[in-house]
């Protein structure tokens, strides 16, 4: 592989339209800044192609400049090599983008194996073939979503919370947009909505629509808060019957273990928040001892797994 570093003109090149969503965020030209991030361009024999900075480069051609610095990128040995380059010419890469340039590798023909075994790395992420599916998802988002995971600097882990609501995400954007509603509180409605439709053998959107959630994103509001609190009673609503029977079934669980008479446990009604807690009172360190035996005695196991 040869890189040499020169002005290169902008009349001929033509652009590489694979690497076009590159950055996500918008790179800015100012004609006036004598110092400019140089482009990354690719000799395939027959012409220049724009692989880096496609943005800065459509941005000077309509400004009338007619030369940038590039690297010139000649020889390059494999399509894989030239993936990792444009992968460390942008270095500080957001979700999207690493989501983009796993995109146009499978694109390019190489398998998920080749594409976590080989790119992954350079993207740093851990080289699991698993995760492909994950970031291949991202790309389905609409662009609004797309830019609240990049705004927000979403992991991806939290970012795949509109993996549950995939085929309705027009539906997400208008409950963000409408209801000015925030990452936490669009994931508390997905998340709702997806475990009662499991619950139910449902769908998605039928849920929705028992729960009287669908036709909520459809109008513009300017205050969110008296539409939060409607909608997280419609969910308490919705759940309240699978709430009574999960607790009179960990009462029964709590009863079985044969606690100390003097011990009281609390729980989440909600069954939102894991674990228990246990509160007792004694009067003296004699009666201390004898709950604490009492407790390592009880069959505490079957209560934290109910929970």
């Amino acid at each position: 592989m040869q890189i040499t570093f020169k002005p290169m003109g902008l009349i001929g090149p033509t652009i590489h339209s694979d690497f076009k969503a590159l950055p996500f965020r918008p790179e800015a030209f100012d004609p006036g800044q004598p110092l400019q991030k140089p482009l990354l361009a690719l000799n395939t024999g027959s012409c220049i192609k724009i692989v880096g900075g496609i943005q800065r480069f459509e941005a000077a051609r309509e400004a009338d400049v007619t030369h940038l610095p590039a690297y010139l990128l000649e020889n390059v040995d494999s399509s894989m090599d030239l993936l990792k380059l444009v992968a460390a010419y942008h270095a500080l890469l957001t979700l999207i983008d690493k989501a983009n340039l796993i995109g146009i590798a499978r694109k390019l023909g190489f398998s998920k194996t080749q594409i976590a075994e080989e790119l992954f790395e350079p993207l740093d992420i851990p080289p699991q073939t698993h995760l492909m599916n994950d970031y291949l998802f991202l790309l389905k988002l609409p662009h609004e979503l797309q830019q609240m995971v990049v705004d927000k600097d979403l992991s991806l882990k939290r970012a795949l919370i509109f993996q549950r609501a995939e085929e309705h995400l027009d539906w997400v954007v208008q409950l963000i947009q409408n209801l000015h509603l925030g990452i936490n509180m669009t994931a508390e409605i997905i998340q709702n909505i997806w475990e009662m439709a499991q619950r139910d053998e449902t769908d998605f959107q039928t849920k929705a629509q028992q729960m009287g959630l669908w036709d909520i994103a459809r109008e513009a509001i300017d205050d969110p808060r008296p539409v939060v609190m409607e909608i997280r009673s419609k969910i308490a609503a919705a759940r309240l019957p699978h709430l009574t029977a999960a607790e009179k079934t960990l009462k029964q669980t709590i009863q079985a273990a044969n606690l100390p008479d003097n011990v009281k446990v609390k729980w989440d009604p909600y069954f939102e928040k894991q674990g228990v807690e246990l509160t007792f009172h004694a009067k003296d360190l004699t009666e201390f001892l004898e709950i604490l035996r009492g407790l390592k005695n009880a069959n505490l196991k079957p209560v934290f797994d109910q929970i």
